[in-house]
């Protein structure tokens, strides 16, 4: 499929959702936090049963993982482990063991996972209220348009060029 055409589709799905703004910034809120953090196979799974457990919006809640997956995969994985890593080990790096013994290579993927996990979790918290507050702005200010617009008042010039051809 098409990036351009799932992206379209996405929007499309987003500008048509009912309910109350806010739980629908917040489904998105939780979204993005849940994208963010390096649990990758239970991003899905975890929104899917946290939004409804919350009262929020679980299809936002899937648009805002959705939203976040492609962005988050690489740096920001890097940086939440750096994050992670300063905040418990005081920045001390990961170093192999000298010996590669069963408790010495647990022992190593037990420091790296819980770095990456703290700093993931850390670094969920800004993106998530930047989405909060991005989506209650757009869901607003599109119900207001499509208000205004069934009104008949437009608060956005319309663009109405001169007729072309021969009727003009």
């Amino acid at each position: 499929m098409n990036l351009k055409r799932t992206i379209r589709y996405q929007w499309v799905k987003f500008k048509r959702l009912q309910g109350d703004p806010r739980k629908l910034a917040w489904g998105m809120a939780l979204g993005v936090f849940i994208g963010v953090t390096p649990t990758v196979p239970f991003h899905t799974v975890g929104a899917l049963v946290l939004a409804p457990l919350l009262r929020i919006s679980p299809v936002t809640a899937y648009l805002g993982i959705w939203v976040m997956n492609p962005i988050t995969m690489g740096p920001i994985y890097l940086a939440a482990y750096k994050v992670g890593q300063f905040l418990l080990f005081r920045g001390e790096p990961l170093t192999l063991p000298a010996t590669f013994d069963l408790p010495s290579l647990l022992q190593l993927l037990w420091r790296g996972g819980l770095a990456l996990q703290v700093g993931g979790l850390i670094m969920a918290i800004p993106p998530a209220i930047v989405s909060y507050f991005l989506t209650l702005w757009a869901v607003q200010r599109y119900r207001q348009h499509k208000a205004r617009k069934a009104a008949g008042v437009f608060p956005f010039p319309e663009n109405h060029s001169a007729p072309s051809g021969p009727e003009a």
